[in-house]
């Protein structure tokens, strides 16, 4: 029996088209941007940049849907915090082995709420732990952090849905036939700009 042929560069990007046309796909958008923001990191840039490389025109479609469900997260998250009993929470948080990003994003909070979360999607905290702080003891007020979880977000979904959609043929063409390896470099450079700004702080 012949192994399988290798999968070619080609099919990739029709897979990544294939998901991008999918009817479901804002709906995993909102749902995976839901998850990350209240429960664990879940990116729902996973799906956004190929959206956005495969449909450009969509890019903006699909930064609503997470924004949106990023928001929503972001309630039910400062929910989690301020349902946490103090001594409990804290043992709570401790065992998740969250105490180290819990705490500095208290002190984060203690200086300054509205820039924290503005800052929130650029640093290498989950941002779960941004939503559960600020709602644990009331940390941030509800209305701060709406307006600042919803400046927060839009800036950092359309900024990526802009680079998506003003690149237009020469990122595509970039890209190419070599999607696959195209995506894994850009995260590899996402994460290398999370690390530089997690040692800069």
């Amino acid at each position: 029996m012949e192994p399988p042929a290798p999968e070619k560069p080609g099919r990739f990007r029709e897979r990544m088209r294939a998901l991008a046309d999918h009817p479901a796909v804002m709906r995993i958008l909102f749902l995976s941007a839901f998850i990350e923001a209240s429960l664990f990191p879940l990116p729902p840039d996973l799906v956004l940049v190929p959206l956005g490389l495969a449909r450009p025109r969509r890019a903006f479609a699909g930064a609503t849907a997470c924004i949106t469900g990023s928001v929503a997260g972001a309630v039910a998250g400062y929910m989690i915090g301020a349902t946490l009993i103090a001594d409990a929470g804290d043992r709570l948080i401790a065992m998740a082995g969250l105490g180290p990003s819990f705490d500095r994003v208290l002190a984060l909070y203690a200086g300054n709420a509205l820039t924290a979360l503005l800052a929130a999607g650029f640093t290498a905290i989950p941002f779960s732990v941004f939503t559960i702080a600020a709602g644990f003891r009331h940390t941030v007020p509800f209305v701060t952090f709406i307006a600042g979880t919803m400046l927060g977000r839009g800036i950092r979904f359309y900024l990526l849905a802009t680079a998506l959609r003003a690149g237009g043929p020469f990122v595509r063409r970039l890209a190419g036939e070599h999607l696959a390896a195209f995506s894994v470099v850009a995260l590899l450079l996402a994460a290398l700009i999370i690390a530089l700004l997690r040692i800069g702080r």
